[in-house]
């Protein structure tokens, strides 16, 4: 509520400040909020509406579903992430909006939501973006890993996870699915596209999570990187690895033979339909993605019919994904910048995206479900507050528990999850499994 009270006094400032200023107008606008194409009358719900920089403020809706406000010309960005129970499921709503203002322009704009149910399964953390050295002189980014976990207090079947990467591009003119409408094409038609290979449990392997339990998967270098560099990792005691040198990724700073602790039969399988000796997990831009397939994925990264290229070789071949088999996805950005981002998942799987900085050691990590994770029967006396964690006081868990700190005094945690990246997740400075 403060962080919130104090958004709306600064944005009332800046409002302030442009609107003495004669040659910039200040203009009433209208923000309708939208479900299927129809209104969406429903009071209460937050919506931010930002420039992406000095300005930002969060405003409710009133009874038929409205924001209405004033705001100096200019370009502006307004979104909303909320949930609510339905028949037993837990509905997400998410979607955004770009207002142009101009004078004697359009000054009531439509935010179309679309709906979603959360999964059981969720990416937890993410490190990906390694740390410098002993001597603070170079980044060492071997040492990455992603942890699913899982969110109910219902056992999970993961043996038919798999892990997959979208569109790994540098900017949005590099987007290879724009459409004559500016839209991105594969939104519409129903599919995801994979990049260079799709990673899953090998045949007979149960991967069985226990309620709010987790597993890590080292994704490169399954082994103890703290004997060289201090301020990495320790990977030697993941559950599973990404480790297919006969798959064609065989690059062995990428991938050392894994760990002893690490059984054979938890070394995860591909098949490379893409470019390159190793699977990439960029230290920024990354896309990573969560699926269960309704069929063998063996035969689907086998089947032609199942790819797009894009190119003129195999660097821009992509597997269709089908949007239903997707559990969970994070988008991620060096910077928040909307010239150069461009969103790799359609909303109805993610909206927003993290800003994240690599090269110190830092984690992407999820946000706590304040209110359903103090619900759950038992945690009183065991949550611990006052987390202080975050790299950015700015960017932190708003709930404020110390999810790790809680699950070592015996509590259980539920993670936030509206398929919003950017609301879901925050940047972590130390890796959770480093503590």
């Amino acid at each position: 509520m403060m962080k919130k009270l104090v958004s709306i006094i600064l944005a009332a400032a800046a409002i302030m400040a442009v609107s003495c200023d004669p040659e910039t107008p200040v203009l009433e606008v209208v923000v309708q909020l939208s479900l299927d194409d129809s209104p969406l009358n429903q009071a209460g719900i937050v919506v931010n509406i930002t420039d992406g920089g000095s300005f930002t403020a969060d405003y409710e809706t009133s009874s038929d579903g409205q924001v209405q406000t004033i705001l100096p010309v200019g370009v502006y960005t307004a979104s909303t992430s909320f949930k609510k129970s339905e028949e037993g499921k837990l509905l997400n709503f998410n979607g955004s909006v770009t207002i142009t203002l101009v004078k004697d322009g359009d000054l009531a704009f439509n935010l179309p939501l679309t709906s979603s149910v959360s999964s059981q399964l969720i990416i937890k953390e993410i490190y990906n973006g390694g740390c410098m050295d002993n001597e603070g002189a170079k980044n060492y980014q071997m040492d990455k890993y992603i942890i699913i976990y899982n969110n109910s207090d219902v056992e999970a079947d993961a043996s038919k996870l798999c892990i997959a990467m979208a569109q790994i591009s540098s900017n949005v003119s590099m987007n290879k699915y724009i459409g004559a409408d500016g839209e991105t094409t594969y939104f519409k038609e129903g599919w995801v596209p994979a990049s260079y290979s799709i990673w899953w449990f090998q045949d007979g392997t149960q991967v069985i999570i226990p309620p709010f339990s987790q597993i890590v998967v080292a994704v490169n270098g399954a082994v103890d990187h703290t004997q060289t560099y201090s301020k990495s990792v320790d990977l030697s005691k993941a559950d599973y690895c990404m480790y297919d040198r006969e798959s064609g990724f065989n690059n062995a700073n990428y991938y050392p033979a894994p760990s002893a602790s690490i059984p054979e039969s938890h070394y995860m399988k591909t098949f490379v339909y893409g470019t390159g000796n190793a699977w990439p997990l960029p230290m920024q831009m990354a896309a990573p993605f969560i699926i269960m397939p309704d069929n063998d994925i063996k035969a689907f990264v086998q089947d032609p019919s199942n790819f797009d290229n894009k190119a003129s070789n195999l660097s821009g071949n992509f597997a269709k994904v089908p949007q239903s088999w997707v559990l969970d996805a994070m988008d991620l950005w060096p910077a928040a910048d909307e010239t150069k981002n461009f969103a790799r998942f359609p909303a109805n799987i993610n909206t927003g995206y993290e800003v994240f900085t690599s090269k110190m050691g830092y984690s992407v990590y999820r946000n706590v479900d304040k209110e359903a994770t103090e619900a759950i029967e038992g945690n009183a006396g065991k949550l611990v507050y006052s987390y202080a964690g975050a790299v950015d006081a700015e960017d932190t868990d708003p709930s404020g528990i110390d999810a790790e700190a809680s699950i070592a005094n015996g509590a259980r945690i539920i993670y936030m999850d509206t398929n919003n990246c950017g609301n879901d997740f925050h940047v972590r400075k130390v890796a959770s499994i480093k503590k």
